[in-house]
């Protein structure tokens, strides 16, 4: 086995976990209470949005569901890139690279729209662990899409 195909691997697998804990959880923006991208909480009672959602918040929604779901493209096919390299005519490295790469964008493009909108409407919270795992997501994703690069071009760094 390949030391970059597995590092790849990890990597995928490590991006792919912060992109769903950062989706899921509530802790996006914290003062006396805590919200996320799907409710907001006041201690241990938490409330849906209704149906009246900021813009920003869809945005944001939205463009982290498709980086979750580009990561968990990466993630199974560098997982099985060790049984099977090609799916018919297609490279699973290559997949792989696509969408991670696809997925730090996606990321970057939802944490940027949230913290422009948060930091300017926000002066008395501050973000939570949930955004700061939503941010760590970008580089991971793009830095395991540059390895499945490597990985698919056959270069071993």
């Amino acid at each position: 086995m390949n030391s970059l195909q597995i590092a790849t691997a990890i990597f995928a697998t490590i991006s792919f976990g912060l992109l769903l804990a950062a989706v899921t959880s509530d802790y996006w923006v914290e003062a006396s209470d805590h919200s996320g991208l799907w409710q907001v909480c006041q201690g241990s009672v938490c409330y849906s949005y209704g149906m009246e959602v900021a813009g920003y918040i869809h945005a944001t929604r939205a463009f982290m569901l498709m980086a979750t779901i580009a990561g968990a493209v990466s993630f199974f096919s560098l997982w099985s890139l060790f049984r099977h390299p090609n799916i018919g005519s297609f490279s699973l490295a290559k997949i792989a690279a696509i969408a991670s790469l696809v997925a730090g964008l996606c990321a970057l493009i939802a944490m940027s729209i949230f913290t422009g909108r948060v930091n300017h409407s926000h002066r008395h919270g501050k973000y939570g662990w949930s955004f700061g795992v939503g941010w760590a997501s970008v580089p991971l994703s793009l830095l395991t899409g540059v390895l499945a690069v490597q990985i698919h071009t056959g270069r071993d760094m």
